[in-house]
This record gives C-alpha cells, structure tokens and sequence, in this order.
C-alpha cells in the first residue's frame, strides 16, 4: 500500500480530525498514520497546544 501523497491526494479523502487524533479514513490513510506515527503522544499534545492557542486550521 502507498503512503498518503499531498501533491496528488486530498487530505480529507483520507483523514479526519476527531478532537487532536487525526483518525484515518482509507487503506492510504491507515498506512500513513500508522507508519508516521501521526497519533503519537507527543503529536497530539502539540496538536491540543495548536487547537487551543487557534494555530491550528
């Protein structure tokens, strides 16, 4: 299976943002997060930093 690619894929075809956990939507999207570690402790901290302080879209 082939990672999630910006230049050809549309983020929202593969992913959605549920609270700070970025929640996968396809097989693509799976591999992605899985592999990248997109749910890590770490990353949904800085995520939840992000949300509160408005810095995130």
């Amino acid at each position: 299976m082939r990672f999630f690619n910006p230049r050809r894929d549309s983020w929202g075809d593969h992913f959605r943002l549920d609270e700070a956990v970025i929640q996968h939507q396809t097989d693509i999207g799976e591999v992605t997060t899985r592999i990248l570690d997109f749910n890590s402790d770490d990353r949904i901290i800085e995520r939840q930093a992000l949300i509160a302080s408005g810095q995130s879209s």
